[in-house]
């Protein structure tokens, strides 16, 4: 699902990281790489920017769903 996070246009998934899937934002589009950089997407692999979420990111961008829900 496509959602804005920290004005990071990304997809929701996981990303498997120390042999566990972990909640992740995948990179789509922000109006400049400081906005990218700062909300913490990092390049993994050549052209695949990623942010695996905490337990508190996790929470909130279970809350932001919830918001597109209703």
């Amino acid at each position: 699902m496509k959602i804005w996070y920290k004005g990071v246009l990304c997809n929701t998934g996981t990303y498997r990281y120390m042999g566990e899937d972990k909640p992740a934002l995948y990179y789509i589009y922000s109006p400049d790489q400081e906005t990218m950089l700062k909300a913490g997407f990092v390049e993994d692999h050549p052209c695949l920017w990623v942010k695996v979420l905490t337990d508190e990111e996790y929470n909130e961008i279970i809350t932001i769903l919830d918001q597109m829900m209703d």
